[in-house]
């Protein structure tokens, strides 16, 4: 089991590191040289690169090291090693491409081509539990505080970056960006299976259900409804039922490592009710 284990991590930082590359083609390649914006952190680093000169390599590893500070005490070292990894092969892949010629510089090309590619890359990042861009990070502490989920703080923030680069470089490149961020979130949902999908988890425990409600509620900012269940051989024991985006399943997957329980996962294709926190867009 332990060697299975081992050969998963090595596994899991390869298939990071080839989602790094690819993303950093796609943003060297294709979209940087036609002025068109990623998200996040990143699409930031291009926004200062371009009037600083700085290089992007640099920029986008600088701007990241808070959130780095910040995710380790909030998600362990093994994430943020995940987080520093993927980081460091995505800075020097674009330090890489940078010396290679755009492949193309008709801007619908850019965006199409390159949506879908760094849609492809990022979406291998996630899946294999790394990370690109620190405000997945600092939206998932703020979760919990002001009941928004890590999917709406990011798209929040993206509008206002958009909104941005649209006053500064016109409404075109604009609305090109967005047009590549919409790209982008499908594909990547596609390759990390549901990005920012709902799911159900069912689980069954004899353990202290309170201190796992509590460890849900401190790292993910999701509630539980609680009852009790019996089991034809196991007997007596409670039943915890929790909704949650795939982007906290992984987290939900390490919280249950310490417990013995049997958990079942099921998709939501939607959520209707006033009182529901947290729910996606």
């Amino acid at each position: 089991m332990r060697k299975r284990t081992i050969f998963y991590e090595i596994f899991s930082f390869i298939m990071v590191a080839i989602g790094a590359c690819i993303a950093a083609f796609s943003i060297e390649d294709f979209l940087a040289p036609n002025k068109i914006f990623d998200g996040g952190i990143v699409g930031v680093s291009m926004l200062l690169s371009h009037f600083t000169g700085v290089r992007l390599s640099i920029l986008t590893w600088i701007l990241n090291v808070p959130f780095l500070l910040i995710g380790w005490k909030k998600r362990g070292p093994l994430f943020v090693a995940r987080a520093i990894f993927a980081m460091t092969v995505f800075s020097v892949a674009v330090a890489v491409f940078e010396t290679t010629p755009n492949v193309t510089d008709d801007h619908l090309l850019a965006v199409t081509f390159g949506g879908l590619i760094l849609g492809v890359g990022v979406g291998i990042v996630l899946r294999y539990g790394g990370c690109l861009d620190g405000t997945e990070i600092v939206a998932s502490l703020l979760a919990p505080k002001i009941h928004q989920t890590i999917g709406r703080q990011v798209l929040c923030f993206n509008i206002v970056l958009y909104l941005i680069i649209g006053l500064i470089f016109g409404w075109n490149q604009g609305l090109y960006s967005i047009l590549t961020y919409v790209l982008v979130s499908v594909v990547m949902e596609r390759v990390e299976e549901g990005f920012d999908a709902q799911r159900g988890c069912l689980i069954f425990t004899h353990e202290d259900v309170n201190l796992i409600k509590d460890k849900i509620y401190k790292n993910l900012g999701r509630t539980c409804t609680e009852w009790k269940t019996e089991g034809y051989i196991g007997g007596e024991n409670r039943a915890l039922y929790v909704v949650i985006s795939q982007y906290e399943l992984r987290q939900l997957r390490e919280i249950m490592s310490e417990f013995e329980c049997f958990i079942t996962i099921t998709d939501i294709d939607e959520i209707i009710g006033k009182n529901v926190k947290l729910t996606l867009l």
